[in-house]
């Protein structure tokens, strides 16, 4: 039993304000960047998207559509909802554009796949 309060510290990267977006079906993985924070979004039609929220309040964000069906994502420049990083956007801009996303028709890979998941016998 002590007697004096104790003393509570966190770490500065808990205090990194986070950018939520409710309208997904999905959370991302967060990654701390020295300025802000990385959100990784994997979504199951094999695509993704990577978005840099910085720290200043109102600040733009960063947008790139991800190919999730590789063991690391990569950037994808060859769909309807983006052919390039984007960058300065809104948050409600970033919000339609991860719906978008989320929204795609299944990656050929990731279609191909489950085709021949279809003709396997377990």
């Amino acid at each position: 039993m002590t007697l004096h309060d104790p003393v509570f510290s966190l770490h500065p990267a808990l205090l990194t304000p986070t950018t939520s977006f409710p309208a997904l079906l999905h959370e991302p993985e967060r990654h701390t960047l020295p300025d802000g924070e990385l959100l990784v979004f994997r979504f199951t039609n094999g695509y993704g998207a990577a978005v840099t929220c910085p720290a200043t309040p109102d600040a733009r964000l960063d947008f790139c559509v991800l190919d999730c069906t590789v063991p690391v994502p990569q950037p994808c420049f060859d769909t309807p909802v983006s052919g390039q990083f984007l960058s300065g956007l809104t948050h409600a801009g970033t919000q339609g554009l991860l719906m978008l996303t989320e929204r795609l028709p299944v990656h050929p890979r990731r279609a191909a796949a489950n085709a021949a998941l279809l003709h396997e016998e377990f």
